[in-house]
């Protein structure tokens, strides 16, 4: 089971964690539904930790740089945000993340829905987990293109050339890109002279 597609399906607001609940339910049961709802919350749950361990780090750096490059009059302007960051820290502890919110909140019911906008818009109100679905969600589901990249061998064997040696279809497969390709112009005397 691809623990990221369902991470997917969390971070729609038209199902969040509900419809996974309710689809892991149906198909093993309520127990074993529940173990495998909570290994999508768990696996949510590291992600957004992760995300929120890497702003961090960006905005410690920021300021870093900045207490560098700054005269000695701005310092007290970069401990005062420092302090005000440091005061909604301490605030937001008790408060739920915006994982939580998100969770929290009611689902979507629009007929004509845009998931990648509704996330743009949406990106004010839960900052990392909009970062998290930003990444998750231009990840290509499907794999049609390199399937029939991959797929040559299945029009040259069928049931009448199954019995073909493995040297003889590669000979095929080569043979077939060779006629396909652009033909090169080569001119024998400049081949000539760099010989």
């Amino acid at each position: 089971m691809n623990i990221l597609l369902f991470v997917a399906i969390v971070l729609d607001p038209r199902y969040k964690i509900r419809y996974v609940k309710f689809i892991f339910a149906k198909s093993y049961g309520s127990v074993a539904g529940d173990l495998r709802s909570n290994k999508v919350i768990d696996t949510l749950s590291r992600l957004y930790n992760c995300y929120k361990d890497s702003s961090a780090e960006n905005s410690d750096e920021i300021l870093g740089g900045q207490a560098s490059t700054m005269s000695e009059g701005d310092t007290g302007e970069i401990w005062k945000s420092q302090w005000e960051k440091y005061l909604q820290e301490q605030d937001n502890e008790g408060r739920k993340t915006d994982l939580e919110r998100y969770l929290i909140d009611d689902l979507e019911l629009a007929k004509d829905f845009n998931i990648l906008s509704w996330w743009k818009d949406a990106s004010k109100r839960y900052p990392i987990v909009s970062r998290i679905a930003r990444d998750v969600l231009a990840i290509h589901v499907s794999t049609v293109a390199s399937e029939s990249a991959f797929s040559t061998s299945g029009r040259i064997l069928d049931s009448y050339r199954s019995s073909l040696s493995p040297k003889t279809v590669e000979a095929l497969i080569c043979t077939q890109q060779w006629l396909r390709s652009t033909p090169k112009e080569c001119n024998i005397e400049d081949i000539l002279e760099e010989i």
